[in-house]
């Protein structure tokens, strides 16, 4: 008798679609985004071409899912991050959440790389970019004026403070690219130490 072949187990949409995005971040941050193709990312998922488009639409789709996905991601890594010690100083806690946004960079290095070149990222990947901006400099911002010392600061300034500092943050990530030996605590002591007396002026006028 012959023996039958093994039934092939259908993997569930959501568990598929996880692990095209999580091909899909490793390969456009090693390859850039016009020099990957979609054949690629289907060989090394195991799949059809022709299924990823099903799932994504086209190329484009499928780089704005990753990038949101990891925007995704960093949300719940800094809300985590926020949480973790309420009892902490305030100082720490700002701290911590910036930890966490070094950390998370460093845990995701090909997501991080794609965004680098975000000059070549066109329509909907573009957006998703600005929302992880957007998103964390928000993040940040009400953090901070939930910390009593800097409850009565203009919402305004706050928010404006909070975008300087993830500019300071994303340079720093740069240049940690490619000056190995900064730790993600080092790092965020860094913008800490550069942003807190600007915070303390603020809070004193």
């Amino acid at each position: 008798m012959t023996a039958k072949p093994p039934t092939r187990t259908r993997m569930p949409r959501a568990e598929r679609e996880a692990q095209m995005l999580e091909v899909a971040e490793r390969v456009f941050g090693a390859n850039g985004f016009h020099a990957t193709t979609m054949d690629d990312i289907a060989e090394q998922v195991g799949v059809t071409k022709p299924l990823i488009y099903d799932y994504f639409g086209s190329k484009e789709g499928l780089l704005a899912a990753t990038i949101e996905r990891a925007r995704h991601q960093l949300l719940d890594a800094l809300i985590t991050a926020w949480d973790s010690d309420a009892e902490a100083a305030p100082r720490e806690r700002v701290a911590a959440v910036i930890t966490a946004f070094f950390t998370f960079i460093d845990e995701h290095e090909q997501a991080f790389a794609l965004l680098r070149t975000e000059g070549s990222l066109i329509g909907e990947a573009a957006a998703s970019v600005e929302r992880i901006r957007q998103q964390t400099a928000k993040a940040l911002a009400e953090g901070i004026t939930m910390l009593p010392e800097f409850a009565d600061l203009a919402p305004g300034r706050v928010v404006a403070l909070a975008e300087v500092m993830i500019g300071g943050i994303e340079r720093l990530a740069v240049y940690r690219s490619t000056h190995p030996g900064i730790t993600s605590d080092e790092a965020a002591e860094l913008v800490v130490t550069m942003a807190w007396d600007g915070l303390g002026s603020l809070a004193r006028a």
